[in-house]
């Protein structure tokens, strides 16, 4: 198997993102019916919801968005793609190669995905069918999986191994703080939200690519 982490111009969802900036969407499961029917489990968290739902209404790509359950800061929602999503999904592809979807975000930046594809052969086909279908695919790390050895890079993208280790640098995670998240954002010259974001987004990524891997 070789690990593939790549951000993904992807259409599905982008409506319902855009009217929520601050939400951050992880997908949790993907079904498909004999019928064609692709109902998605989606948990969202950082952002409006209320806003979200409203253009969930309005994305070409959804028919339906249902929420499920809330739990704290999170709420979990039931959709299924429309016709414009299933004609434009990557998922069954990904099925039919025997790949295996480790991990998915998206924001309204866009989607990020992290694959274990059977071979080189099954990501270039995959990629083929993105450039077909004008789907935007920057990767961001190609790699062969070796049970649990750990990568430089541990999943994360250039920006947020950048701000983590800036963080660590300029003493932001020291007790007591060295730095502020102003100090960090006037770093990047982005605003306090994206440098936190940023951050946030990265600890969440290194935990999963560590703890959780070594745990299971």
């Amino acid at each position: 198997m070789i690990l593939v982490e790549f951000g993904l111009d992807y259409p599905i969802l982008r409506e319902a993102l855009e009217r929520a900036p601050e939400m951050e969407v992880t997908w949790k499961r993907s079904d498909q019916s004999e019928g064609g029917r692709h109902r998605i489990l989606l948990w969202t968290e950082g952002g409006d919801f209320e806003a979200f739902e409203e253009g969930a209404e309005d994305d070409p790509t959804i028919s339906t968005v249902s929420p499920v359950v809330e739990v704290g800061s999170q709420r979990l929602y039931r959709t299924e793609l429309g016709e414009e999503g299933r004609r434009k999904s990557v998922y069954p592809l990904l099925v039919e190669q025997a790949s295996i979807l480790q991990h998915v975000t998206a924001t309204h930046e866009g989607w990020e995905f992290r694959v274990a594809f059977p071979d080189r052969t099954a990501f270039g086909q995959f990629y083929d069918f993105c450039r077909s279908n004008d789907l935007g695919c920057d990767v961001y790390r190609f790699y062969e999986e070796r049970g649990n050895v750990d990568t430089p890079r541990f999943g994360l993208t250039d920006a947020q191994r950048e701000t983590l280790a800036t963080a660590v640098d300029c003493g932001y995670l020291e007790i007591p703080r060295e730095s502020s998240l102003a100090d960090l954002s006037d770093h990047f010259d982005i605003s306090e939200t994206a440098a936190s974001e940023r951050f946030r987004r990265g600890v969440k990524r290194l935990v999963e690519t560590t703890v959780y891997t070594d745990a299971g």
